[in-house]
Parts: structure tokens; C-alpha cells; sequence
């Protein structure tokens, strides 16, 4: 009788089961800007770059609409000094910069530097957050 009874209810669950079906999973272009962003790997990189005697150096990283970006730069603290933009914000005569963005679209975020100093200046990049890493080698502007 045991074994009768727990075959029909195996059957049971197994008709059971073939009539609920799982939802399809989205495909990530039908996805909200917010879950599409939480498809994007978290990253952390440190980056050094080298900003050649009177020369610019721009770098790159593409972010989703909504992800952040925490980054943190430096020259080293030897006294060097760069005019530097990123995302709209300008400053000139710094050796050190941070912050975090959060990203209001998809698309690149550049980092500009422009060293005045008769000799190249190396600066310390480091960079964690959803994004994906740029232009490497970065560009020498001239």
C-alpha cells in the first residue's frame, strides 16, 4: 500500500511539474538600465602612466548608465603638478585626485592630463567599480 501510494505521488509531481513552466530568461538588450548595469564585471586595476615634458595623456574607461567608478590618482609627491579633467570637472596645478562617479549614461569617460613641467611625470591610477578598462596603451596627445 506504501508503495502504491508514493508512486502516485512521484506521477503526481511529475505531471505536475510538466505543467509549470519557467519563465524564459531576458536577454540583457530587454533588461532596465538598472539590471543591465549589474551585468557589467566589478573591477579593480591600478594603472601607471607616464605624461611625457610638456605633453598631454588622455585614458578611457566605458561605464553603463548607473554603475560607479571610485578612482584615486597621483604623481608620486615628489611635487609635480598637472592640469587635469575628467567627466566635466577641471583642475589645474594638482598632484593628487579622487572621487567617485556614478555614470548618468552609458558611454567612455576620458581622463585628460596636461603637464607643464619640463620633465615627463608618472601618475598613479587606481580604479575600482563596474566599468571596463580602456585605450591601452593610452593615448599620447601632441
Amino acid at each position: 500500500m506504501g508503495l502504491v501510494a508514493g508512486l502516485a505521488v512521484i506521477v503526481g509531481l511529475y505531471f505536475w511539474s510538466m505543467r509549470v513552466r519557467r519563465p524564459p530568461a531576458p536577454s540583457a538588450a530587454r533588461l532596465p538600465a538598472s539590471a543591465r548595469a549589474l551585468l557589467q564585471p566589478f573591477r579593480r586595476d591600478s594603472v601607471d602612466l607616464t605624461v611625457a615634458a610638456q605633453g598631454e595623456m588622455s585614458y578611457e574607461v566605458g561605464m553603463q548608465a548607473g554603475t560607479t567608478l571610485v578612482y584615486a590618482w597621483s604623481t608620486g609627491g615628489r611635487g609635480e603638478t598637472l592640469a587635469c579633467q575628467f567627466a566635466g570637472r577641471e583642475s589645474r596645478g594638482v598632484s593628487e585626485g579622487h572621487s567617485a562617479l556614478v555614470a548618468q549614461s552609458s558611454g567612455w569617460y576620458r581622463w585628460h592630463w596636461s603637464n607643464k613641467n619640463n620633465r615627463p611625470v608618472t601618475i598613479h591610477l587606481k580604479l575600482s567599480g563596474r566599468y571596463e578598462p580602456g585605450i591601452v596603451p593610452p593615448r599620447d596627445v601632441r
